[in-house]
């Protein structure tokens, strides 16, 4: 009776991490489609991110779907993608000075697609889920980032 319970626990315990890993594995990344044709969200988004109180693009946006044209790369499922990077200094200094490794996570990258039929996405990270994984100043960075980026896909959001 003892290893019968044992076992059944144990089955339990693995259905639960593998649903944990699949719901994760499925939310970890968000398409929001945006209510603006591509080149309308590419200037909402360069214009609503620097109105955030110290939010701002570090590094200059990728034109991912121009530079694999002339690398002779093409999709079919999409007509454009650009892809910004969005931080907030002040935020990214708290985690980088609590623990380092964490740089490697920065800044946060954006992309902004058209699909072929002509509707355009926003896709980010999820950072509201990711902060319920870590804990201590990341984990509250995290949080905090969730809620003010909400503001920017707001300005964004269908």
């Amino acid at each position: 009776m003892v290893l019968w319970i044992l076992l059944t626990a144990i089955v339990v315990a693995i259905l639960v991490a593998w649903i944990f890993v699949a719901v994760m594995k499925a939310k970890m990344v968000v398409a929001i489609k945006s209510k603006y044709n591509f080149e309308d969200t590419c200037k909402k988004l360069e214009e609503v991110v620097p109105k955030g109180e110290g939010w701002g693009f570090p590094i200059p946006a990728w034109e991912f779907y121009q530079s694999q044209l002339k690398k002779n790369l093409t999709y079919d499922n999409i007509k454009n993608c650009k892809i910004y990077f969005v931080c907030k200094s002040v935020y990214a200094n708290k985690v980088v000075r609590d623990n380092p490794k964490w740089a490697g996570i920065m800044p946060c990258s954006w992309a902004i697609y058209e699909m072929s039929n002509g509707d355009t996405y926003v896709a980010k990270m999820n950072i509201s889920l990711m902060s319920m994984m870590f804990s201590g100043v990341l984990g509250k960075v995290m949080k905090n980032v969730a809620k003010e980026e909400e503001a920017f896909i707001e300005a964004i959001r269908e």
